[in-house]
């Protein structure tokens, strides 16, 4: 395949193309980066790269014209001769005059109120002009860091070939050429029919056309929470404009107007927009927004750069050229980087042929990562620049070095070292030839270490091991965990067989094995971090235990995009657990609560008597309007957040112990995030369910809520979670009904009060309702403070909440530390 395309890219262009090469500057002598060059009346461009250099493959053979873009210069019109196989020519570009003599100012109005007015009326006429058509695209995406701390620079040049002393360097450099095909407002099929990324000759590039429709026609542009275009129906509301001159070219009149936001902290735009006379439509988008204005204090600065080119015989002004420009920083480290994206060879469609679209978003062909540097020459529009080119050269060659047996062998001897210490402290063993990985975690394995009531504190060793790549196809992974409680004075065995057999529809199957301690509201509860704390300090213990032994077989895969099944049987031993410890930092003299959740003061008697069960589920979910990238090594599904999650789980269980206590649960939720532009994002979830036949159930088997009594939030969201719920008080063996809504505005409300607008605040309201039928409907409703913090620090949120139970009206703060997200 490689030989066929090398072939072709070589002997195609001979005998009907040619190329133009050069470079374009200003008066100054300094290289323009980002200058569009067209063919013009066609759908044909490319640009410069950071260099000014570019290079022009395809052309027809004849006499051309060719036309220069740069905004804040003159157009530049010049005409080719081509008729040989390459031409250099290099421009120089003079900046654009200033004129305002055809415009009227007058006191009444300011003449780009009333540009901009035009350009709003015929935004929807202009906008679908464009909306449906098939197009060649290229992607090329670039990423580097600058001045790392020293330890990270350490770290990061023995997997980053090309960093510099400093820690400066790219680490990420890739480029697609694929066939689009587009309809607004997201429809959209992409076939990749090249892909490369430097450093791994089998890698795919992630910078697809998905996200490249970046589009100032419609009202909020789809980035984060929506960004408000210059043109939107509203906009006069959020920006001032000026009308910076005016100038002609194909004998239309463009409009340079300068637009920058009424408020700072709203998600607005900074920078120039051209508007055409007469048409009204974009000529050209030069915008910066910083990322606050987001809500995304990672991003320092997004820079959107887009030129048009006007076709005169089709009389269409497309997108050819886009360009998005990014800084970032987060605790010490900065990167940059930038997507350059060239649109080309348009083709309007009226009606695409039925099948167009569907659940694939993108597919990338099988050997589309295998292609050659000669066809790359010939295919890719935009030249490289050196520092690109130096970068694929660099770590190709490095990658070969690193692929080696000799160079994996040497690195795996240096990581296999044994010292005097690590049946201690923890040791691991890698083959990377055969990607076999196994480690022992003993005082290095800190983050499972924990304290409660039944157990006293707790350390666990694991055993690990892992073959296969974890990205891609087959992939197994055994864990194995040995928990010691040293107040009960037990050892725990848990461990986890899992395999992965590929990652198309990720069918997986896994064995768990052994015995643990088991909170009653397994998941449901507070993490195990939290009620160290509370128990530890304030004596506070929101845990409480049973014993668990089990074997349980499970397996899950995808069905199509869509649907994801999950199948499970288990034989499990439960058996009552209690107190063993009382002890605390603090408050001596106080006990724990009793280890049985349904009388907290009695010690003597269990919640449930020992018993052991069979346990059967099925499980169906649904992800309505999810979308895939197809590639030859993996699918990659993309969530729709404009439809729901659906998932409906059924359970049989039956008890051995006594039939009396065996039991059915039906269970089904309804779950969807939708954003609404800059109005914020609303998240929503219905979970219900009914059991039958089970009066008799051990509590184990009922129904637990997430509740929360230690008034410390650890979700960004809470969409399925009541924030004051005691954990066991509405349990049930019955059927359940409940509801958690959350809105949050981001900065839509506090944006617009002065002084307010300059702590970056958002404004964040909540209802969440549940119904059980031995108790009369749980209500709380909520309002809350989120990006809370300082400067790109913002991981906190604090809610006030009420909750209504029958006639009482319980007020509380819960304080949100949305960095123990991870850890959920």
């Amino acid at each position: 395949m490689k030989f066929i395309a090398t072939l072709l890219s070589l002997l195609s262009p001979i005998w009907l193309f040619a190329q133009v090469n050069g470079t374009v500057s200003n008066k100054n002598g300094e290289r323009l980066p980002s200058v569009t060059v067209l063919l013009k009346n066609s759908y044909m461009g490319t640009s410069t790269n950071a260099n000014g250099e570019f290079s022009f493959e395809r052309l027809p053979k004849g006499r051309q014209t060719l036309i220069f873009k740069s905004l804040g210069y003159q157009t530049y019109y010049t005409e080719v001769d081509i008729c040989e196989k390459k031409i250099q020519i290099d421009i120089l570009l003079e900046e654009e005059m200033s004129s305002l003599e055809e415009v009227v100012v007058t006191n009444r109005e300011n003449p780009a109120i009333r540009i901009i007015k035009q350009a709003i009326r015929h935004r929807d006429e202009n906008g679908s002009k464009i909306d449906s058509y098939r197009a060649d695209f290229y992607s090329k995406g670039l990423m580097r860091v600058e001045n790392l701390p020293k330890k990270m620079a350490r770290a990061g040049a023995e997997d980053i070939p090309g960093l510099d002393s400093t820690g400066s360097g790219i680490i990420y450099l890739s480029e697609t050429v694929s066939k689009i095909s587009f309809k607004k407002p997201n429809k959209l099929y992409e076939e990749v029919i090249a892909s490369k990324v430097s450093g791994d000759d089998k890698g795919f590039s992630f910078n697809t056309a998905i996200g490249a429709n970046i589009d100032f026609y419609s009202n909020t542009v789809g980035l984060w929470n929506g960004v408000i275009s210059p043109i939107a129906y509203n906009a006069l509301s959020y920006y001032n404009y000026t009308l910076i001159n005016s100038r002609e070219e194909d004998g239309q009149t463009v409009f340079k107007i300068k637009v920058a936001p009424k408020r700072d902290k709203e998600p607005t735009v900074d920078g120039l927009i051209y508007i055409v006379e007469d048409s009204w439509e974009i000529y050209a988008v030069d915008f910066s927004l910083p990322g606050y204005r987001l809500q995304q204090p990672v991003l320092d600065t997004l820079q959107i750069t887009q030129h048009y080119a006007w076709n005169h015989k089709d009389q269409r002004r497309t997108k050819s050229f886009q360009r998005l420009d990014f800084k970032i920083s987060f605790f010490g480290i900065k990167a940059s980087g930038n997507y350059m994206q060239n649109f080309s060879n348009y083709e309007f469609v009226k009606v695409f042929p039925k099948g167009t679209f569907g659940n694939t978003l993108t597919k990338i062909n099988k050997g589309s990562n295998l292609l050659d540097s000669a066809y790359w020459n010939f295919a890719r529009p935009v030249e490289l620049t050196k520092d690109e080119r130096r970068d694929y050269a660099l770590k190709d060659s490095a990658q070969a070095v690193r692929k080696s047996k000799a160079y994996l062998d040497s690195v795996d001897r240096s990581k296999n070292k044994f010292n005097p210490l690590d049946p201690i402290m923890g040791y691991s063993y890698q083959n990377s030839e055969n990607q076999i990985k196994i480690e022992y975690l003993g005082l290095n394995n800190v983050t499972k270490a924990s304290f409660n009531a039944v157990q006293g504190f707790t350390w666990t060793a694991s055993i690990n091991a892992s073959v296969g790549a974890a990205d891609t196809g087959s992939f197994s992974n055994l864990r194995n965990d040995f928990q010691y409680g040293f107040s009960d004075k037990k050892l725990r065995f848990n461990a986890t067989y899992e395999h992965r057999f590929n990652t198309k529809n990720y069918a997986t199957l896994a064995l768990n094995f052994g015995n643990r301690a088991t909170p009653f509201n397994d998941d449901q509860g507070p993490l195990p971090l939290i009620n160290n704390i509370t128990s530890l300090f304030f004596k506070d213990s929101y845990l409480q235990f049973y014993q668990r032994e089990q074997v349980r077989l499970r397996y899950t895969q995808h069905m199509g995009v869509p649907f994801h099944i999950m199948l499970s049987a288990a034989w499990a031993n439960r058996s009552p657990l209690f107190n063993n410890s009382n002890y605390s930092f603090f408050r001596k003299e106080r006990n724990y609560v009793s280890n049985n959740p349904l009388a907290p003061t009695n010690y003597i008697e269990p919640a449930f008597f020992a018993n052991r069960v069979l346990e059967a589920e099925v499980g169906l979910r649904w992800a309505v309007g999810q979308k895939a990238v197809d590639r030859p090594d993996a699918t990659l599904l993309l969530r729709d957040m404009r439809y729901p999650l659906i998932t409906v789980r059924y359970k049989q269980a039956l008890n051995l112990t006594s039939s009396g206590m065996s039991y059915q649960l039906l269970q089904g939720s309804i779950a969807q995030s939708r954003q609404f532009g800059h109005f914020g994002m609303l998240s929503a979830r219905i979970n219900a369910g009914a059991f039958f036949n089970a009066e008799n159930i051990p509590f184990t088997d009922y129904k637990h809520f997430s509740g929360n009594q230690t008034h410390i939030g650890t979700t960004s969201i809470y969409d399925n979670t009541f924030l004051l719920l005691p954990y066991y008080s509405h349990s049930t063996n019955k059927g359940y009904v409940e509801f958690h809504a959350e809105q949050d505005f981001k900065g839509y409300l506090f944006n617009k009060i002065p002084v307010v607008q300059e702590l970056q605040w958002g404004l964040i309201a909540g209802y969440h309702f549940l119904h059980t039928p031995d108790r009369r409907p749980y209500q709380e409703v909520s309002v809350g403070i989120d990006n809370i913090g300082w400067g790109k620090y913002r991981l906190l949120r604090v809610d006030y909440v009420h909750a209504i139970q029958d006639k009482a009206s319980i007020p509380g703060v819960v304080v949100g530390l949305k960095f123990l997200n991870i850890l959920n």
